[in-house]
């Protein structure tokens, strides 16, 4: 599967760049995290530095109209330089100085908006490169379990890079990986990919950004499916970035940034195995439902579990079922959507999902400093197992197949993009 993927040229460039990508995202979070924490020895503070890392991504709506009017690797390879340029001047403001720490916090908050632009335009790129429902998956497949494997030595790069070299090297080295996918993203658009590359119908837009939006809007809230779903994902994201802000605590206690590493590492192990398990299990959505409820008891047991060890153990569960759901739910709404308004619902469902991620951190922020950090997640982890439990109880999630939508996905197989 991955050989026959990875001998077409276009998806080859486009997975290399991705991963260039990823790897600069990996060591980027860890050193900004772990640098919060380790000045302010305060979880409440790291919250807000990884609010403002994810703020931005609610207002990921916004950018649907210009992914679907525009080149979308020509918009990947911008907002990639963009971030490189601005990660490359964070290590110059490094210091115990609240003033500097405000500065970054600026920075940062710069950098994620223009993240915005990459991850729907990247994504809309996979059902425009991939013709068919079995490709659409396999490619979501290999992307997804390279990711975590990319992940795993990210994080681990991260925290060794930090140790040896310091944190400011490790802040050049994320932006010399930044430049490198967005000037190879940017080498596609001008000599890999002709322009009418799939452009079998052109591009109709109806000349009103809101209405465009609207358009966007309308497929999600008529289709029954994704409406369903909806607040499921914001619901997951709100939880699980109460886990994610404790992370930095337990590795400052620890000692070493390198627990901080091994947490993520041993999750993104899971999330690669879950992948791969995606072309084993039903292509149906209760399998979503079920690796949810698999995500509330692992992370029941994780904040039950005292050593760092053993949290680690619990950790591996945890990342299975979110590797089963991303690709599943990702697959599912790539073929779904027609593809003149994917940039549109990608980025729209993103905004709701992911707005849940810093009023998540900011609300754990607060709880961690009136409750127990154990409580706060087993919290989490009873509302994520409830999450999944209501899901199999709903007739149109337990009977949903990515197999009944091929003969709606090859009708929009000749709705081509523009590169």
């Amino acid at each position: 599967m991955r050989n026959n993927l990875l001998s077409n040229p276009r998806f080859l460039f486009f997975y290399l760049s991705r991963t260039s990508a990823n790897i600069a995202d990996s060591i980027y979070m860890i050193v900004m995290l772990y640098f919060v924490q380790s000045i302010t020895e305060s979880v409440s503070y790291t919250s807000f530095t990884y609010s403002a890392i994810t703020a931005t991504s609610m207002f990921s709506f916004i950018v649907g109209p210009i992914v679907d009017r525009h080149s979308p690797l020509k918009l990947a390879s911008l907002s990639l330089l963009m971030q490189a340029i601005i990660i490359f001047f964070v290590p110059f403001l490094i210091g115990e100085q609240s003033y500097k720490l405000i500065l970054i916090l600026v920075l940062v908050f710069l950098a994620s908006c223009f993240s915005l632009l990459f991850y729907p335009a990247n994504s809309k790129l996979i059902p425009i490169l991939m013709r068919n429902n079995d490709d659409i998956i396999k490619a979501n497949v290999v992307i997804n379990s390279t990711d975590q494997v990319i992940n795993i030595v990210g994080y681990l790069l991260g925290a060794s890079i930090i140790i040896f070299l310091g944190m400011k090297n490790t802040f050049y080295l994320a932006s010399g990986l930044l430049l490198l996918a967005g000037l190879t993203f940017f080498w596609m658009s001008r000599n890999l990919i002709p322009s009418n590359y799939m452009e079998n119908e052109p591009a109709k837009h109806s000349g009103s950004f809101l209405l465009e939006l609207k358009e966007g809007f309308s497929f999600v809230k008529q289709n029954v499916f994704l409406k369903i779903m909806m607040p499921f994902y914001a619901l997951i994201n709100f939880l699980l970035a109460m886990l994610i802000i404790t992370i930095p605590s337990l590795a400052v206690s620890a000692g070493s940034p390198i627990y901080y590493s091994l947490i993520y590492i041993v999750f993104f192990i899971g999330m690669f195995c879950g992948s791969i398990l995606t072309n084993y299990v039903p292509k149906k959505a209760f399998v979503i439902a079920v690796a949810w409820i698999l995500m509330g008891i692992s992370l029941c047991v994780f904040s039950l579990m005292q050593g760092i060890w053993l949290k680690m153990v619990a950790v591996l569960p945890m990342g299975i079922g979110s590797g089963l759901i991303n690709v599943q739910q990702t697959a599912i709404i790539h073929i779904i959507t027609p593809t003149k308004l994917l940039g549109r619902v990608l980025s729209f469902l993103s905004s709701i999902s992911n707005a849940s991620l810093p009023l998540g951190a900011l609300v754990g922020g607060v709880l961690t400093l009136r409750f127990p950090l154990e409580n706060v997640l087993l919290f989490s982890a009873v509302l994520i197992m409830a999450s999944g439990l209501i899901l199999l109880c709903i007739k149109t999630v337990r009977q949903f197949t990515i197999e009944d939508q091929t003969e709606e996905r090859q009708k929009e197989a000749n709705v081509g993009g523009n590169f």
